[in-house]
């Protein structure tokens, strides 16, 4: 009879108390998010203080502009949830996109990317590594991370000045993830302002 209160009493305990560690667990993944927005923004312009140029080149090498998004990883989600704004769905697959590690990691912003660091800091296609206008990373502790729920960051660095964008209308530059449901709701489109939706979590890259 013992072991049967005892249990009993274990099983009322663990239900009231499992609600309130998961709440927890919850905000600490929200947290966590909003923290990393925000490093990887200060990150973002620590490169621009150093090399003069947002992450978004391309074969070219420093001089290019090919890039319409840098992503943390290839866990790009695709989905958009339930009241999207226009174009949400581009987050996750609008133009070309490039690892963040290949400018934040290593000196490496052409199209030769490696996980290794085997092909940065080359001469004529990356950024010099001293003097004037030098790479002084790395920015990020990593070459690829995910947000708490295991997916890509995703910047739009197409609307970065000097970017693929060519129209009059002056965009946000944001460091963004879907939130905890993997869905994108913050606008990406050419004719739409975008305001942070949803569940998405972000970081304003203040651009001057």
């Amino acid at each position: 009879m013992e072991s049967v209160i005892a249990v009993a009493i274990v099983a009322i305990f663990a239900a009231a108390v499992t609600p309130l560690a998961l709440k927890h667990l919850a905000d600490a993944r929200l947290t966590r998010a909003r923290q990393e927005t925000q490093g990887l923004a200060t990150a973002v312009l620590d490169y621009y203080r150093d090399t003069g140029a947002w992450p978004y080149t391309d074969a070219d090498g420093p001089a290019g502009n090919g890039v319409a998004r840098v992503i943390s990883s290839a866990n790009v989600p695709t989905a958009v949830g339930e009241g999207a704004g226009t174009g949400a769905a581009n987050w996750g697959a609008r133009g070309v996109a490039r690892l963040l590690g290949d400018y934040l990691y290593h000196n490496n912003p052409d199209d030769d990317s490696s996980a290794d660091g085997a092909n940065s800091g080359q001469a004529r296609a990356d950024w010099r590594t001293s003097g004037r206008g030098a790479w002084r990373g790395p920015y990020v502790g990593d070459y690829t991370f995910d947000d708490p729920w295991g997916h890509a960051y995703v910047m739009n660095v197409n609307y970065a000045p000097g970017g693929r964008y060519g129209g009059s209308l002056r965009h946000k530059v944001l460091v963004l993830s879907a939130g905890p449901d993997g869905r994108w709701q913050t606008p990406f489109a050419d004719h739409a302002v975008e305001e942070i939706l949803g569940d998405d979590i972000g970081t304003l890259v203040t651009v001057r």
